[in-house]
């Protein structure tokens, strides 16, 4: 995965989730962990149109197949509520640094800090 799709991400998960974006004037960002696995589920659930359980690229929209590839761990072509969650709370649980399942401003202003550093050069192909 490239930095600039960790950023996008990342970002996304400490302002709102990136699956599940809603335009900024609505968007409130999680604070605490159950926060974002609520918000989770309630986007996941707004986005799932027939309603199986499942988001396809189709429901994702724009970004759709770029999603599925970031949070399809089962490699499945779809995205199940779990993997959402899942992916979303990684990402949490990587900016929440004291581990106690809230992110303080300061935690989320050093993991988008973090996030906008440069990506390292990739190493040189052996000749």
């Amino acid at each position: 995965m490239t930095r600039i799709a960790l950023f996008g991400a990342a970002a996304a998960a400490l302002t709102a989730g990136a699956a599940f974006a809603q335009p900024a004037a609505q968007q409130q960002a999680p604070q605490t962990r159950a926060q974002m696995q609520q918000m989770v589920a309630q986007r996941f659930a707004a986005r799932d149109a027939n309603h199986d359980g499942f988001l396809t690229a189709d429901e994702l929209g724009e970004n759709g197949a770029r999603m599925i590839a970031r949070m399809d761990a089962n490699h499945d072509g779809k995205i199940s509520l779990d993997e959402a969650v899942s992916s979303q709370l990684a990402m949490f649980d990587a900016a929440d640094t004291n581990h106690d399942g809230i992110l303080s401003p300061e935690e989320r202003a050093a993991a988008m800090a973090r996030m906008q550093q440069p990506a390292p050069a990739a190493p040189a192909a052996p000749h």
